[in-house]
């Protein structure tokens, strides 16, 4: 099973620079371990002062390689991820697949108030036609930037405080149309890996500073 709190089989670009960071520190750190130990050792085999200097400087031009690199990438992916914000907002089929969502669910919730809905009820039971292509446009757009956050391809940081209510309160009620889709049914093919991302991404921005959400029961099907 998985854990929603990381997930080590994406190695994202700057968690390797910083790999590369900690290797030139250690390597740093041997060589003037070695560099000692040659000057008790074997006097005449250690390395002169211009030697060290040339050396020092090559370090210090990888380790600036490894920073400006490290800049590149946490710019490139802040910009990646306005870039993408900004295509939704100004996006009219978005507005309006949202739009329709939000009016569906917003329904449910006006005959359904929380005090006393039932904690086992489909949000989603009779949804179809334009409702329902609706439902999957947006929970696909959610998938799209759930992979984006997974491979560090997008900044979770800023997606979180934009879009964390809306990703998780839809997936949360749409629970029940995924899971068919999950498992499969009478007219259904089962899909293990579908919206596996979002799933994971739910899960990941359902607590708030280690706080467990409001579910109103377990989100089964995300544990994969």
């Amino acid at each position: 099973m998985a854990s929603h709190k990381g997930d080590p089989s994406f190695w994202r670009p700057s968690f390797v620079l910083g790999l590369l960071f900690f290797a030139a520190l250690i390597s740093l750190a041997v060589f003037f371990w070695w560099h000692a130990w040659l000057r008790r050792t074997a006097p005449a085999e250690a390395l002169d002062k211009q030697q060290i200097v040339v050396l020092l400087a090559a370090w210090l031009a990888v380790i600036g390689w490894i920073t400006t690199a490290w800049t590149s990438i946490r710019n490139s992916v802040k910009q990646h991820t306005v870039n993408t914000l900004l295509q939704s907002r100004l996006s009219a089929t978005y507005m309006e697949r949202a739009d329709r969502v939000n009016k569906f669910f917003g329904a449910y919730e006006a005959h359904h108030p929380l005090r006393t809905r039932d904690p086992d009820a489909d949000p989603t039971q009779g949804i179809a036609g334009d409702d329902e292509e609706a439902l999957r446009y947006i929970l696909n757009y959610f998938e799209y930037i759930a992979i984006g956050v997974r491979h560090g391809d997008l900044h979770e940081a800023m997606l979180r405080a934009s879009l964390r209510s809306i990703l998780t309160k839809t997936t949360f009620y749409s629970r029940d149309w995924i899971e068919r889709r999950v498992g499969g049914g009478p007219s259904l093919s089962p899909n293990p890996l579908l919206y596996r991302n979002l799933r994971w991404l739910y899960l990941r921005w359902r607590d708030v500073d280690g706080v467990p959400g409001n579910d109103l029961r377990a989100f089964s099907m995300v544990r994969s």
